[in-house]
């Protein structure tokens, strides 16, 4: 337990003394320096130099003169401390960065490779969404995501999801589509935040994606987004209308427009669901 916690303190500026010694008081308040060095084990004189640092830093302080005794800063307190020292460094760092930033810098793309990177990405995009969050998800997808949109909907974002199968959320607008298995073109999932950023990946192995603030991609990624919520709302009122003039699951008008493979995958789906579909001489199964 000791070594990991100070494995830790050491990934937040900790020197390895300094995060022995911030535990040996811990456990071993009003100790001098001398006690210190003994019960830690470290040379008298790198443990004064520590507890100076530590001091300074106010991560312990020195409760008595003569001798010198010390005592820790209660744990919350001191990594509540660190928590909002690295935020605004981070902040601070942010903003004399951006005076550095080329204009055409928003253009980068930045390619996923692995579907756990991929649903990292997607959190994050999610948890810094401050107005808006468009998304095509499968259901699959929503519950390693609703956390994070939940909590973005606690902010006042606004949450729009196509989704393709079943679920009930109550943080988002829902448009629903079929369910997976007459999904053509794999598992594809799209995300746009603050229509500024923009996600698009495949799930389907090997998982692969790309996150832009290219402008213009991030506007293809919302019109995509945008008219397959469109899609849904008119299927939802004219559905006879629609697949008497189209077929079932529009067929006669999307298979002129897919790739062969996914026009042929179509017309099978669409024969289990209704024997009346004809299907045109080169792609009889």
């Amino acid at each position: 337990m000791t070594t990991s916690s100070i494995e830790e303190m050491k990934r937040l500026g900790f020197t390895g003394a300094e995060a022995q010694i911030y535990i040996f008081l811990l456990q071993s308040p009003y100790a001098t320096g001398y006690e210190v060095s003994k019960g830690t084990g470290l040379p008298r004189a790198n443990t004064y130099q520590a507890l100076e640092t530590l001091a300074a830093k106010e991560h312990i302080t020195a409760v008595s003169k003569d001798p010198v005794r010390y005592a820790a800063l209660p744990p919350a307190l001191l990594l509540q401390r660190i928590q909002e020292e690295t935020r605004q460094r981070c902040q601070d760092l942010e903003q004399r960065l951006a005076t550095l930033e080329k204009p055409d810098t928003a253009g980068h793309f930045w390619e996923l490779r692995e579907q756990s990177r991929i649903e990292q990405r997607l959190s994050e995009l999610i948890g810094r969404a401050t107005q808006r969050i468009a998304a095509s998800l499968w259901a699959e997808d929503l519950p390693r995501l609703s956390e994070a949109l939940q909590a973005a909907r606690q902010r006042g974002c606004t949450i729009i999801l196509n989704l393709f199968g079943e679920a009930r959320v109550d943080f988002a607008t829902i448009y629903q589509h079929e369910a997976p298995e007459k999904v053509i073109g794999g598992h594809l999932v799209a995300l746009a935040v603050d229509f500024s950023e923009a996600l698009v990946a495949s799930l389907d192995a090997p998982a692969t994606g790309v996150v832009t603030q290219n402008r213009t991609l991030v506007r293809v990624v919302e019109k995509l987004i945008r008219d397959e919520s469109y899609l849904a709302s008119i299927y939802e009122r004219f559905p006879d209308e629609l697949e008497s003039a189209f077929g079932p699951h529009l067929v006669h008008l999307r298979q002129r427009l897919l790739p062969e493979v996914d026009a042929a995958r179509l017309v099978a789906i669409t024969t289990v669901d209704s024997k009346s579909v004809r299907l045109p001489a080169d792609l009889q199964l």
